[in-house]
């Protein structure tokens, strides 16, 4: 769905779902990196990371990726908000695109 509304806006063969995974691994490994430096806190966030991605880092057991998605909840969503703040910054705001012209409103 997410791939038909890109191509449909024009995005055809720029930029797919699939990137939006990527841009998150690398842009918040070099976040984190930055902020922490060598210490050891970057090994369990970059693990995090892999975890919010759905990958099962080498050397971990495949279920307790897979099963248990509550494991590390608060640094999960510490990062997920640092992500969303970086994607929103001088985004349009929400009701702006709500009430745009090309929305059909419902009555």
């Amino acid at each position: 769905m997410v791939g038909y509304l890109y191509n449909r806006e024009g995005y055809k063969g720029r930029h797919v779902p699939h990137g939006w995974r990527s841009s998150f691994s690398t842009i918040m490994n070099e976040a984190i990196g930055a902020e922490l430096g060598q210490d050891i806190r970057v090994i369990g966030d970059r693990l995090i990371i892999d975890l919010m991605l759905a990958h099962v880092p080498a050397g971990m057991f495949e279920s307790e990726f897979r099963y248990n998605r509550a494991k590390y909840m608060p640094r999960r969503r510490e990062l997920a908000e640092e992500w969303a703040k970086l994607i929103m910054e001088g985004a349009i705001e929400p009701n702006a695109i709500i009430l745009s012209p090309r929305r059909k409103r419902r009555t």
